[in-house]
Parts: C-alpha cells; sequence; structure tokens
C-alpha cells in the first residue's frame, strides 16, 4: 500500500464509523435564543426575500467536516436532521466539488431504504443539507447494545439494504460506503441508507471509477488494488461484510492494524468464530459474496435467491424491542406462522407469502372501478362551465390503448412486483427484470427478455400446456399471483401483445408505473392518482375522494388545482430521474 492510499483511506481510531455518534442525551429542545435559529433567506425573481427559520436542537453526531444537529421548522414544527457543513473547509475546489456531488447524488434518489433528502441552502458561514431524521440511530449503535444480531434479524436488514441497492445500481449510483454507521433505522424501524458522501454516478454502462476511496474494513480488494477501476461490485462487497459483522459482532479482516486489515482484505482472508452458533447457510452466504475477483461476485438478484433469504419467512421489519434485546420468541412463532399456509406446499412457487395488496380506487365512486362496468355512455355531454370532462368519457376497459394496473403486490424481497391490469391481463416484473403477463382467460402468455442494449426486449408468446422447460419457475409464480388477484367474475379477453409494466419505482410517497404502450400511472399513497397519456396529450387526476379531471398534458401545470400540480411536479422531478437511462440510451 502507497503512501497516499493510506492518506486517503486513514480514519479514526474506530475503522468502521466515520461518524462519531454522541452519547445518549436529552431530547428537549433547547431555549430559543438567536445561538440556537437558523434562518433560511429564499429568494425568487423580482420578488422580495422570504424567510424560514430553524430551531437547532441536540447534537447527533459528526462526520468528515460535517456536524449534524436535530432541526426543528419553526413553521411546520417538523423535526428533521441538519447536516451543518462550514465554508471555511471548502476553501479547496476539490472540497466543494464533492459536497456538490454528494448533494447532486443524494437530491435525485426516492427510495423507501433511502435517507429522504428534503433540500439545502446556506449562509455566509455553512452549507446546511436537510435530511430525514432516523430517530433510532444507526445499526452501529444497535450493535454496540446487541454485540450481535440473530439471523432472522440479519435477513431482514440485508433484505433492505439489498432493496436499495437494487435501485442505486440501476440508476447507475455506486454507494461505496457501505457500513453499520451509513445505515440508519427510522421510528418504523425501517432501514435508511445514508451518506453519499462517497458516492459516484456512472455517466454510460461499463465505465469504471479509480478513485481509492472507503472504509478499511469495508473496502473491497479492486479498490485497493487500484490497477482496472471499480463499479457496483465494490457495493456487492461490502454488502457480505456487512452480513458477516451483522452475524459475528465485527467485520471479518478486522485487525489493529489497517495495514493487516488490507493484506487480509487482498487475500481474503477470514474465519467465523467457533464459539458463535451460525447455521451453514449464514456461512455459505458470506462466502457466496465475499468473492475476490469482481466478475466473480453474485449480482443483487442471485443474492436475494440464496437459500439464507429464502429458506424461512422473511418479517418485513423488526419489533421496537430488538433496539435492546433479541426479538422474542412469541414474535418468532407469528412471523413463521403468520407467512405460510397451514399444510405443506408441493412446489416452492406456492411458498411466496402474499403481502398486502395495494388496491387502487377501490371506492364504488371511483371511476378507476366505474370503468370496468360494460354501459358506460360513449360521449356523454359536459357540465356548463366546467372545462373538466369525466374519466370514462374517453377511456374503455377492453382497449389495449387505454390500460391501467388495478392491484398489485410488491415481493420484491423474493420474486418480484405482481400485477393485474384492468383488461384482466396479469403480470410479473420480476426481480431480474425480466416480465411475464398472461391473459384473463389464463390460456396464453407472453414473456419479455432482459433489453439489450442495442435492440427492443424480445417477446415470446407461449401456451400455458406447451413452454421451456426452463420458464417453469416463473410460469408458477404468474399462475400463484393470478389466483391470488383475479376476479373471475369480471373476467375479460383481449388481443396481444399484451401491455405490461415496463418499469415500476416505489417512492415515499407514490408508486409509479410505466406500461408498454408509453402511459404512466401514478398512485400516491394518499389514494389519490395520475394518468399521464402521451398519446392523447392528456393528464387525468383522481383526487382523495375519488373526484376525476382531465386536462390537457400542455396547460395542466397552469390549472388552479393546486392537489393537481403539487402532485405533477413531483411526478416529473421522479420520471426525470426514472427515465433518465434510457434518454441517454435513445441519444448515443
Amino acid at each position: 500500500m502507497n503512501s497516499k492510499t493510506d492518506r486517503i483511506l486513514k480514519e479514526s481510531s474506530n475503522p468502521d464509523n466515520k461518524l462519531k455518534k454522541s452519547s445518549p442525551i436529552s431530547t428537549t429542545s433547547p431555549s430559543l435564543t438567536s445561538e440556537t435559529i437558523v434562518i433560511e433567506t429564499i429568494r425568487k425573481q423580482n420578488r422580495e426575500a422570504t424567510y424560514k427559520k430553524y430551531s437547532k436542537g441536540r447534537f447527533l453526531g459528526k462526520g468528515g467536516f460535517a456536524r449534524v444537529y436535530e432541526f426543528i421548522d419553526l413553521d411546520t414544527k417538523k423535526t428533521i436532521a441538519g447536516k451543518i457543513i462550514e465554508k471555511a473547509s471548502l476553501t479547496k475546489i476539490r472540497a466543494r466539488q464533492k459536497l456538490m456531488s454528494e448533494i447532486k447524488i443524494h437530491k435525485s434518489l426516492h427510495h423507501q431504504n433511502i435517507v429522504k433528502f428534503e433540500h439545502f441552502f446556506e449562509d455566509n458561514e455553512n452549507v446546511y443539507i436537510l435530511l430525514e431524521l432516523c430517530t433510532n440511530q444507526t445499526l452501529s449503535e444497535l450493535m454496540r447494545r446487541r454485540k450481535r444480531l440473530t439471523e432472522i434479524e440479519v435477513q431482514c436488514y440485508i433484505v433492505q439494504v439489498i432493496s436499495a441497492l437494487k435501485y442505486l445500481h440501476a440508476h447507475r449510483v455506486i454507494h461505496r460506503d457501505i457500513k453499520l454507521g451509513n445505515l440508519f433505522l427510522n421510528d418504523k424501524m425501517e432501514v435508511k441508507m445514508g451518506d453519499f458522501g462517497l458516492a459516484a454516478k456512472l455517466e454510460y454502462d461499463g465505465e469504471r471509477k479509480r478513485t481509492i476511496c472507503g472504509t478499511p474494513n469495508y473496502i473491497a480488494p479492486e479498490i485497493l488494488e487500484g490497477k482496472t477501476g471499480h463499479s457496483y461490485e465494490v457495493d456487492i462487497w461490502s454488502l457480505g461484510v456487512l452480513a458477516y459483522t451483522l452475524l459475528v459482532g465485527k467485520p471479518p479482516f478486522e485487525t489493529a492494524d489497517i495495514k493487516a486489515t488490507y493484506k487480509k482484505i487482498r487475500m481474503n482472508y477470514y474465519s467465523f468464530p467457533d464459539h458463535i452458533p451460525l447455521s451453514e447457510d449464514a456461512k455459505s452466504f458470506v462466502r457466496f459474496i465475499l468473492i475476490t475477483d469482481p466478475a466473480s461476485r453474485p449480482n443483487l438478484d442471485q443474492i436475494l435467491n440464496d437459500s439464507f433469504l429464502t429458506r424461512n419467512p422473511i418479517p418485513a421489519l423488526m419489533p421496537i424491542s430488538t433496539l435492546a434485546v433479541p426479538p422474542s420468541s412469541n414474535f418468532m412463532t407469528q412471523s413463521s406462522t403468520s407467512s405460510l399456509s397451514a399444510t405443506r406446499p408441493r412446489s416452492r412457487a406456492e411458498t411466496i407469502s402474499i403481502p398486502l395488496t395495494r388496491t387502487l380506487s377501490n371506492l364504488n365512486t371511483s371511476p378507476f372501478t366505474a370503468r370496468d362496468t360494460q354501459n358506460l355512455p360513449k360521449n356523454p355531454p359536459p357540465e356548463k362551465n366546467d372545462t373538466k370532462k369525466p374519466f370514462t368519457s374517453s377511456y374503455n376497459p377492453v382497449s389495449s390503448e387505454h390500460l391501467w394496473v388495478t392491484k398489485w403486490v410488491d415481493y420484491t424481497s423474493k420474486y418480484g412486483l405482481g400485477y393485474i391490469m384492468s383488461n384482466s391481463c396479469v403480470g410479473v416484473f420480476f426481480n431480474d427484470s425480466t416480465k411475464i403477463i398472461c391473459n384473463g382467460i389464463g390460456d396464453y402468455f407472453q414473456y419479455i427478455c432482459r433489453q439489450n442494449t442495442m435492440r427492443e426486449p424480445e417477446t415470446n408468446t407461449y401456451s400455458f400446456k406447451e413452454y421451456p422447460e426452463d420458464l417453469n419457475k416463473k410460469v408458477k409464480l404468474l399462475d400463484h399471483f393470478r389466483r391470488h388477484l383475479i376476479d373471475e367474475n369480471k373476467v375479460v379477453d383481449c388481443k396481444k401483445p399484451y401491455i405490461y409494466v415496463k418499469k415500476w419505482l416505489r417512492t415515499s410517497h407514490a408508486t409509479f408505473f410505466r406500461l408498454s404502450n408509453r402511459i404512466v400511472q401514478v398512485a400516491f399513497l394518499d389514494k389519490s392518482e395520475l394518468l399521464l397519456c402521451s398519446d392523447k396529450k392528456i393528464v387525468v387526476f383522481v383526487d382523495k375522494t375519488g373526484e376525476v379531471s382531465e386536462y390537457g398534458l400542455s396547460s395542466a401545470m397552469e390549472s388552479t388545482n393546486r392537489d393537481l400540480t403539487k402532485r405533477l411536479r413531483y411526478s416529473k422531478e421522479v420520471l426525470a430521474s426514472m427515465l433518465q437511462p434510457e434518454v441517454k440510451k435513445k441519444n448515443e
């Protein structure tokens, strides 16, 4: 290891955690003196400046040039985390570029398992980054209290970390600093990945990064070698180190000397302590991931299908009590019995534990429900003095040109997303990005292979009675989702090719579906919905009460309906991130 590498990677005496946390202190907010108030100046073009005030509360931790505090928005009373970076520490151009890169990357990310980026601002002395506050600290604090975790806890947390990594890698982002201290827990015990100070965005497929960076115990061997560069595989390596650390209680390559740690990483030399009881599945899981050659390392989908993550039902979240003690035997019993059927299934596909199905527009007055009827007026007259058109006036549920997702089941922790379309077609968006969809009658299905960078995805049509043997598992999964989602009384047949979910994305506020006919559906958690139809150049908005409005695509943002414009603005930002790789591909 050369001196330059040592200098870049050298950290505090605690080699796991760059972010030192303070000891627990009172959560009571300090008195609102001038010293604890932070003022954000908001300047809009041709308008007088306005001001927003925050109360700077208790100290949460520090790392690098930043100090983190609780911030309370004095207008909304919302509590968030405020990351403060002194401008005096940003005198070097490289330091400021690094900070702006962190802000740009984190600001573009919207995922359930990633710390939410609120916004940032600056004054004469500091730059302030406002983030989602995770009240249950990090996995680092959890491990300090618990020493090591049970295998079911490790499964639960690893699945959530993988979910975040799948999202990052799909958006060409490498985190490059996966470790205990950068994985936060919110009040629901959800894992939230944070600290994108070392993250990198790839500009094109196949790009390799060459910056030597990371945390010593978690750093991948190809970063240490620095010869051929590195890519997404470094996050896979860190995931393996994380799994070992959670199971055993300390990182696999940890030594008192950083250079010795690097040597062990290069040699991939580690062992499992004899005094800690671990299943063979758990040990094999770690060995499966910690492969020296990055090209031979498993991808995230292969990791999700490993026996360690498929041998038993995994709870979506751990109880709050596990911050201090292992999960109770009662919780373990409830977790296993609530997810399995009473009789032993005959095939792996039948062991799927169906989670809560998100049903859109489940009110009788909903236009999405109304469109399932066959007796809609073809051209109802518009009401006087009202430019809004009822949604049912131009949509036929049997038509393949105007479709929407009516229900879905998110089972990405193991297989993928199952859904049913308004024309009774049932599909699955698998974790390996392949898709499968069948008609409502259940006699034919289409399988869509992963998209090649040089052409459109390949689509093949098969009968349920005759199809390639290698599709056997996916067809069984499709049939399982179909039986769960279909309403036999509302089945209609439709012509091929079937419209399917081409892309989808879940954020903290909504679920986005991009269909293969270029329609985009946005289903918000408050039950409101958007349907963006580029062919008809219209926007359909369903508000929280089920009322429907239809607008021209170009004029919708000028509407006086604030609920609509707010959701359109949010959708536009998310879609820009969602579709960016596709746009670049077309331009190339």
